[in-house]
Protein backbone atom coordinates (compact mmCIF):
# COMPACT_ATOMS: atom_id res chain seq x y z
CA UNK A 1 0.00 0.00 0.00
CA UNK A 2 1.67 3.26 -1.07
CA UNK A 3 1.90 6.06 1.48
CA UNK A 4 1.26 9.64 0.43
CA UNK A 5 4.24 11.96 0.97
CA UNK A 6 2.90 15.23 -0.46
CA UNK A 7 -0.14 16.49 -2.33
CA UNK A 8 -0.97 19.83 -3.89
CA UNK A 9 -3.54 21.24 -6.26
CA UNK A 10 -2.82 24.00 -8.75
CA UNK A 11 -5.79 26.25 -9.29
CA UNK A 12 -6.12 29.02 -11.85
CA UNK A 13 -5.35 32.55 -10.83
CA UNK A 14 -8.34 34.84 -11.07
CA UNK A 15 -6.89 38.12 -12.30
CA UNK A 16 -9.28 40.83 -13.42
CA UNK A 17 -12.40 38.66 -13.44
CA UNK A 18 -12.55 37.19 -9.97
CA UNK A 19 -15.88 35.33 -10.00
CA UNK A 20 -17.46 32.87 -12.40
CA UNK A 21 -20.65 34.96 -12.45
CA UNK A 22 -18.74 37.99 -13.71
CA UNK A 23 -17.04 35.81 -16.33
CA UNK A 24 -20.44 34.55 -17.49
CA UNK A 25 -21.83 38.10 -17.82
CA UNK A 26 -18.76 39.29 -19.74
CA UNK A 27 -18.96 36.29 -22.09
CA UNK A 28 -22.64 36.90 -22.70
CA UNK A 29 -22.08 40.60 -23.43
CA UNK A 30 -19.11 39.72 -25.64
CA UNK A 31 -21.23 37.27 -27.62
CA UNK A 32 -23.91 39.90 -28.24
CA UNK A 33 -21.22 42.42 -29.20
CA UNK A 34 -19.69 39.94 -31.68
CA UNK A 35 -23.09 39.28 -33.26
CA UNK A 36 -23.72 43.01 -33.61
CA UNK A 37 -20.25 43.52 -35.02
CA UNK A 38 -20.81 40.79 -37.59
CA UNK A 39 -23.91 42.60 -38.89
CA UNK A 40 -22.00 45.89 -39.06
CA UNK A 41 -19.18 44.24 -41.03
CA UNK A 42 -21.64 42.53 -43.36
CA UNK A 43 -23.47 45.79 -44.14
CA UNK A 44 -20.68 48.32 -44.16
CA UNK A 45 -18.05 46.31 -46.01
CA UNK A 46 -20.41 44.25 -48.15
CA UNK A 47 -19.06 41.01 -46.75
CA UNK A 48 -20.99 37.76 -47.09
CA UNK A 49 -22.84 37.03 -43.81
CA UNK A 50 -21.86 33.36 -43.98
CA UNK A 51 -18.14 34.16 -43.85
CA UNK A 52 -18.63 36.66 -41.05
CA UNK A 53 -20.62 34.11 -39.06
CA UNK A 54 -17.99 31.41 -39.62
CA UNK A 55 -15.36 33.82 -38.31
CA UNK A 56 -17.58 34.62 -35.34
CA UNK A 57 -18.07 30.93 -34.51
CA UNK A 58 -14.33 30.28 -34.83
CA UNK A 59 -13.60 33.20 -32.46
CA UNK A 60 -16.18 31.93 -29.95
CA UNK A 61 -14.78 28.39 -30.08
CA UNK A 62 -11.24 29.69 -29.60
CA UNK A 63 -12.34 31.83 -26.67
CA UNK A 64 -14.22 28.90 -25.15
CA UNK A 65 -11.18 26.63 -25.39
CA UNK A 66 -8.94 29.30 -23.86
CA UNK A 67 -11.38 29.81 -20.96
CA UNK A 68 -11.57 26.05 -20.45
CA UNK A 69 -7.77 25.73 -20.23
CA UNK A 70 -7.17 28.93 -18.26
CA UNK A 71 -10.09 28.96 -15.81
CA UNK A 72 -11.65 25.54 -15.47
CA UNK A 73 -8.83 22.98 -15.43
CA UNK A 74 -6.98 22.24 -12.19
CA UNK A 75 -4.15 19.78 -11.68
CA UNK A 76 -3.62 17.58 -8.62
CA UNK A 77 -0.07 16.40 -8.00
CA UNK A 78 0.27 13.50 -5.55
CA UNK A 79 3.66 12.22 -4.50
CA UNK A 80 3.61 8.76 -2.96
CA UNK A 81 6.60 6.88 -1.65
CA UNK A 82 6.63 4.78 -4.85
CA UNK A 83 5.13 7.02 -7.55
CA UNK A 84 4.07 10.47 -8.73
CA UNK A 85 0.46 10.80 -9.89
CA UNK A 86 -0.92 13.68 -11.93
CA UNK A 87 -4.70 14.14 -12.08
CA UNK A 88 -6.66 16.64 -14.17
CA UNK A 89 -9.74 18.08 -12.45
CA UNK A 90 -12.56 19.87 -14.25
CA UNK A 91 -15.43 20.63 -11.88
CA UNK A 92 -16.19 17.36 -10.10
CA UNK A 93 -14.69 15.19 -12.83
CA UNK A 94 -11.23 13.78 -12.21
CA UNK A 95 -9.05 12.07 -14.80
CA UNK A 96 -5.68 10.56 -13.97
CA UNK A 97 -3.25 11.75 -16.63
CA UNK A 98 -0.24 9.70 -15.64
CA UNK A 99 1.48 7.76 -12.95
CA UNK A 100 5.28 7.80 -12.86
CA UNK A 101 7.12 5.26 -10.70
CA UNK A 102 9.82 7.00 -8.65
CA UNK A 103 12.24 4.25 -9.67
CA UNK A 104 11.99 5.34 -13.33
CA UNK A 105 12.62 9.06 -12.64
CA UNK A 106 16.07 10.10 -13.85
CA UNK A 107 16.05 13.86 -13.23
CA UNK A 108 14.02 16.67 -11.67
CA UNK A 109 14.70 20.31 -12.49
CA UNK A 110 13.76 23.34 -14.56
CA UNK A 111 12.47 22.57 -18.03
CA UNK A 112 14.92 22.60 -20.91
CA UNK A 113 14.47 21.45 -24.47
CA UNK A 114 15.53 17.83 -24.98
CA UNK A 115 14.71 14.94 -27.26
CA UNK A 116 12.47 13.40 -24.58
CA UNK A 117 8.85 12.74 -25.55
CA UNK A 118 6.51 15.22 -23.84
CA UNK A 119 3.63 13.80 -21.86
CA UNK A 120 0.12 15.21 -21.85
CA UNK A 121 -0.15 18.84 -20.67
CA UNK A 122 -0.25 18.99 -16.88
CA UNK A 123 0.73 22.58 -16.12
CA UNK A 124 -0.35 26.20 -16.65
CA UNK A 125 1.54 29.00 -18.27
CA UNK A 126 4.87 28.86 -20.03
CA UNK A 127 6.69 25.52 -20.20
CA UNK A 128 10.02 27.22 -19.43
CA UNK A 129 8.69 28.24 -15.98
CA UNK A 130 7.77 24.69 -14.95
CA UNK A 131 9.46 21.90 -13.05
CA UNK A 132 10.30 19.05 -15.40
CA UNK A 133 10.43 15.41 -14.36
CA UNK A 134 12.39 13.21 -16.76
CA UNK A 135 11.72 9.48 -16.61
CA UNK A 136 12.05 6.36 -18.74
CA UNK A 137 9.34 3.97 -19.90
CA UNK A 138 10.46 0.83 -21.76
CA UNK A 139 13.77 2.48 -22.59
CA UNK A 140 12.10 5.61 -24.00
CA UNK A 141 12.94 8.93 -22.32
CA UNK A 142 9.92 11.08 -21.44
CA UNK A 143 9.27 14.34 -19.64
CA UNK A 144 6.30 15.71 -17.74
CA UNK A 145 6.09 19.37 -16.71
CA UNK A 146 4.49 20.46 -13.43
CA UNK A 147 3.65 23.71 -11.68
CA UNK A 148 5.30 22.30 -8.58
CA UNK A 149 5.77 24.30 -5.41
CA UNK A 150 9.17 24.42 -3.74
CA UNK A 151 7.98 21.82 -1.22
CA UNK A 152 6.91 19.33 -3.90
CA UNK A 153 10.08 19.94 -5.92
CA UNK A 154 12.24 19.34 -2.83
CA UNK A 155 10.37 16.18 -1.77
CA UNK A 156 10.40 14.78 -5.29
CA UNK A 157 14.14 15.41 -5.58
CA UNK A 158 14.71 13.75 -2.19
CA UNK A 159 12.63 10.72 -3.25
CA UNK A 160 14.59 10.37 -6.50
CA UNK A 161 17.94 10.60 -4.69
CA UNK A 162 16.79 8.17 -1.97
CA UNK A 163 16.23 5.43 -4.59
CA UNK A 164 19.90 5.65 -5.67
Amino acid sequence: MPHIVHTERTEPRHGLIRTDGALYVILLLGTFAMISLSYVFARRFGMNKLYVQIGLIAALLGTGYWIYRARLVDYLYELYDTELRVTEIVGKKQKQLLSVPIASVTEVGPYRKTDAKKEQRSFRGARKKTTAVWFTVNGERRVVCLNASDALRRKLTEAVHAKD
